[in-house]
Parts: structure tokens; sequence; C-alpha cells
């Protein structure tokens, strides 16, 4: 397969046009409200641009075990409110002005508002669960939401910290951010009424695919162009997050380590700091490292996915794996 040509993200969104559709729609629905900010904000966000990469990963494993219904829409809808939520008050906390290459709803409407915005999704995301009345999705995603709320406040407890280890980082991003992908992964084997050894595999799977992503994503902070990636580079480490092509770096250079100390006690860089930092992380063997991780990370997610269902998904979802490791954006 000519892996220059084929995205199995965009393959995999072809195959769900209708469901995803279906998606938007409920995501319209549920962001109504007489507060005309709040649909104004939600809107703003859900219509930037994102890659529904979650949402798709639940419709995905519904379809992987040939689920005939239509309750994995809106349970799709409750992973997308979550993630965005999460956005919303991610970029308050980072003081991030711009998000995937336009302004961010803090930039536009100001930090209050997309607080609050986030708020009414959080609730909103937790009406549809009830709503849903199966008890182990009820369950699953109020420990996810607690488990997102656990990530941000460790990853802020852990702003400029130096000594910062790879376990610790990859607590931090299991927490943040992989835990939606592993629950939109379950939800599909749980509603189709698969047992609990393919509940834990696909779970598992979404686990090992959102850590890879993220990886992914510190890499490119090192390596990619703004314009190729719809974001600031270089910026992770001004907003005091430690990620693994920094702590591998840091490991073989005792230079950049001082450079480093330096950036966190001011809280931004010098001139020319930035560029001089993503040279050295490269040279240092950081991202080179990071890459191999994440690579480790897509081939677990594949050893994890079951060993029955459509043969046709099951090789989109290992294809999705690989994406989330090589991706250039």
């Amino acid at each position: 397969m000519n892996t220059s040509t084929f995205n199995p993200l965009k393959e995999a969104a072809k195959l769900c046009a209708d469901e995803l559709l279906a998606v938007d729609d409920c995501i319209r629905e549920q962001l109504s409200s007489d507060v005309m900010m709040i649909p104004a904000i939600g809107n703003y966000i859900v219509d930037s641009g994102g890659k529904r990469l979650r949402p798709l990963l639940c419709i995905l494993s519904a379809r992987l075990f040939e689920y005939q219904e239509q309750r994995h829409i809106p349970l799709a809808v409750v992973v997308e409110f979550l993630h965005t939520a999460s956005l919303l008050h991610d970029d308050v906390v980072d003081s991030s002005g711009v998000r995937r290459g336009t302004p961010s709803a803090n930039g536009v409407w100001g930090n209050q508002a997309s607080v609050l915005v986030g708020d009414f999704l959080f609730s909103r995301a937790f009406e549809m669960m009830v709503e849903n009345g199966q008890m182990d999705i009820l369950r699953l995603l109020s420990k996810v939401s607690n488990t997102l709320a656990e990530g941000e406040v460790l990853q802020l407890v852990r702003t400029f910290h130096l000594e910062m280890i790879e376990a610790e980082y990859l607590e931090v991003i299991e927490r943040k951010t992989a835990i939606l992908f592993s629950a939109a992964a379950e939800i599909g084997a749980r509603i189709s009424g698969q047992d609990n050894a393919v509940i834990e595999r696909m779970a598992e799977y979404g686990m090992c695919l959102g850590v890879a992503f993220q990886l992914m994503d510190d890499a490119l902070d090192y390596v990619a162009e703004t314009e190729d990636v719809g974001k600031p580079v270089g910026h992770d480490l001004e907003e005091g997050k430690i990620t693994l092509p920094l702590i591998r770096a840091m490991d073989n250079d005792a230079m950049l380590v001082r450079v480093v100390a330096g950036i966190a006690e001011r809280g931004t860089y010098a001139e020319g700091e930035r560029e001089e930092v993503r040279r050295a992380v490269n040279d240092a063997g950081g991202v080179k490292r990071c890459l191999e991780t994440a690579a480790e990370y897509a081939i677990r997610a594949k050893h994890a996915l079951p060993e029955h269902g459509d043969t046709g998904i099951l090789r989109l979802l290992a294809d999705l794996a690989d994406f989330s490791a090589r991706r250039s954006y």
C-alpha cells in the first residue's frame, strides 16, 4: 500500500460519512440554548476544523461489531463534548490565542465566557449520558470526565518540572488525552454487547492510539512549521510543558538543561531561544526517541485489537494506529 497517498483518517471519514453527518446534526441540536453565547461559542469550536477522530473512533468501534442501532451517535457526541469542553478550559489555562490556525474561543470572547461554555458542555454531556440509560456507559464516561480533570491538574502541577521523567509525562497524557480515545473505542464494544475481554482490548487499543497521537503532537512541536499543523510551534515549552522530546534531549545535553532552566525562570523565551531549543532537541535525539515511542504505542494498539469483527474495519483501525504515529499534521 502506498502510504504517501493512502490516508486512513480520510478513508474512515468517507466510510462513516452518513454517521458523521448525524453526529454533526446531534451536536447542533444539543448546543441549542436561548443563551445565545452558548451555541455561538460551541459552534465556533466545533466548526474550527478538528479531525473528529474521537467520535469517528466511536463509530468505527460500533461498526466493527456490526452494531445496527443509533445509540452510538449521541454517545459519540458526548465524547466530542467532553473533548471540546477540555479544549475551552485548556486554552484559558495555557493563555493560548490560536487553535487550529484560527483565534481560540477565549481570544474572541474572553476567558470567562470560554470557561463557562466549557462548563455547559460538560453538563450537557452528563444529561446525554443519563438519557442513554446504560449504567455501565454512564459509569465509564463519568470516570473519564474525572480523569480528564485530574490530568489537567497534574499537568498544571508539573508546569516547568525540569526533573520530569518519561513515566510522569506518560501519566499526564494518558489522563489528559488518551483516556478519551480509550472511552470512544470502548463504547462501541459495550453497546454491541461484547464480553469483558473484548471490551478491555478495545479500551487498550484506544489508550495506545491516543498516546501515540499525543506523542506525535509533541514531536511536531519541535519539527513542524506553523502553516503545516495549524497552530504555533515551539510553544509547548513556553507553556511550561516538558514533553518527551525535551525530556530525552535534556538527558543528552547539559547545555540545553541550563537554557531550559532560564526559560522556566523567565516564563518565556529570550530572543532566538525558540529556534535554539528546537534545534538542540533535534540534535540531541529527543524527537527521534519520541517518534520511536509513538511507533511502539502504535504496535501495542494493533496487538490489542480483537481477533473477530468486520475484517475491513479491523484493517482500518490498524491503519489508523500506524497513521497516528507517522502523521505530519
